[in-house]
């Protein structure tokens, strides 16, 4: 596995920190989920007008854009908002194809009032078809995150059979769906396994309040350790992004200390199975 961050934990960092903290504390990549006050990035400078000086800046410090995550949702039916959805998708995708980033995150969202699961299927299997066809020209992958209503492991494989497209695949976030739907990791990975491009990582508690709080990797309770070992076993070779909300949550440590600690305790638990390099 090679190590990646989101922005997300770093949301007062600038362009250049992120870059040069990156490559100081030992990761290989970075995702990017908003910059500064910006939570799209399509529209910044250093990403179109700058965009050279960008890409020179990660090859300057041997640091590779590991993907774009984006809000876009696809089980989606006004006509004006599926095509807002699709318009953030396509204005994502060709920034990543210029950063040579492999995957843009993606939603499934949340499934619309008065459809289930089962009725919503066909649509957004089509919508998830078409986006999949511009993402090939593209060169990219989207991958759909375990995430809002699609946290079920095999409500998502089902999406990924019915679908059937090779540039749409599942991002695993390896919180949610054991700690919101109480999976069992042996079988999220069994039924995710033959999907995932990529994977979140983050780890947390649940307090005497009943409140999930996010912690330190390796001080809660997720299985995180057993999931990276399955991942590894099964031939999983993709980043491992350390996802800290640090943009949604405030209260959250800072990223000068996370973010070293992630690496020294991914180093501590994988070892040999680190690789580095872009």
């Amino acid at each position: 596995m090679k190590l990646s961050f989101t922005t997300l934990g770093c949301p007062s960092w600038d362009l250049n920190r992120i870059v040069e903290n990156a490559a100081n504390m030992g990761f290989d990549a970075v995702d990017f989920r908003g910059l500064l006050e910006d939570i799209d990035i399509t529209g910044r400078p250093e990403f179109t007008t700058n965009l050279n000086k960008t890409k020179k800046l990660f090859a300057d410090y041997g640091v590779a854009v590991s993907g774009i995550s984006i809000s876009a949702r696809f089980a989606v039916l006004d006509p004006r908002e599926r095509m807002e959805q699709f318009d953030e998708t396509r204005r994502n995708m060709a920034l990543a194809a210029e950063l040579n980033a492999p995957v843009v995150r993606i939603y499934g969202g949340t499934i619309p009032k008065g459809y289930t699961a089962e009725t919503i299927m066909p649509l957004i299997v089509q919508n998830l078809r078409e986006i999949g066809d511009e993402a090939e020209d593209y060169g990219v992958t989207l991958a759909l995150e375990t995430h809002d209503d699609w946290i079920d492991s095999s409500l998502c494989a089902r999406l990924m059979r019915e679908v059937n497209h090779k540039r749409i695949r599942i991002l695993w976030d390896l919180h949610h769906p054991y700690r919101m739907k109480g999976e069992p990791p042996e079988l999220t990975y069994s039924n995710l396994a033959p999907y995932i491009v990529n994977i979140h990582v983050k780890d947390s508690i649940v307090d005497d309040e009943g409140r999930v709080r996010y912690v330190l990797l390796g001080e809660g309770t997720v299985p995180i350790r057993k999931m990276l070992s399955m991942l590894i076993e099964g031939g999983y070779g993709g980043y491992a992004t350390l996802e800290w909300e640090k943009r949604w949550h405030p209260y959250l440590s800072d990223p000068e200390i996370v973010f070293p600690q992630y690496v020294q305790k991914m180093h501590e638990w994988l070892g040999e199975h680190i690789r580095r390099g872009c």
